[in-house]
């Protein structure tokens, strides 16, 4: 039997990739994360356009709503994220809108958060849970390295250099 990319659901279409993925126009990401909704995903979505070293973390810890005893630094992160797992849901979307901001402002701090959330995912995935972060940039060319063993790919529609231009 041959599979239909369309039956294919978009939680399986993105961690086969790998568990962050890249978007560059807001209505493609809007519209994965209709079917997001849709599916009992719980969606957490931040602004990231004046991030930067200094409030990083604190964004974080409100947007993720992490308890006061959060350390602000990249290992409390890690523990914090995972004390996010949450039965009601298949699992938790991680949005981050004009991440390209951040990456220019520190590219080693927002590489590494990613990481954490790539490293993470697989450890949600042992348990029957899925993270997944979904990275929007205005800059279509935003490319990162390994993300915790994996490089992160444009979603499928704008897979295509062509896909991504204005």
């Amino acid at each position: 039997m041959e599979l239909n990319e369309e039956k294919i659901e978009k939680d399986i279409e993105i961690l086969k990739d790998g568990p962050i993925c890249k978007y560059f126009k807001n209505g493609v990401l809007d519209e994965d994360l209709i079917w997001f909704n849709n599916n009992n995903f719980e969606i957490i979505e931040v602004n990231c356009r004046n991030w930067n070293r200094k409030n990083a973390h604190q964004n974080l810890k409100t947007a993720l709503n992490f308890p006061d005893y959060y350390g602000e630094n990249l290992n409390a992160f890690a523990d914090c994220l995972t004390e996010m797992y949450n039965k009601k849901y298949k699992g938790l979307i991680l949005v981050f809108r004009r991440y390209d901001n951040f990456v220019k402002e520190d590219g080693k701090f927002a590489e590494a958060i990613l990481n954490i959330i790539a490293r993470e995912s697989r450890v949600w995935l042992l348990t029957g849970q899925k993270l997944i972060g979904l990275i929007q940039s205005d800059n279509p060319d935003l490319d990162f390295p390994e993300l915790g063993g994996s490089s992160p790919s444009w979603n499928g529609i704008e897979w295509l250099n062509k896909n991504r231009k204005k």
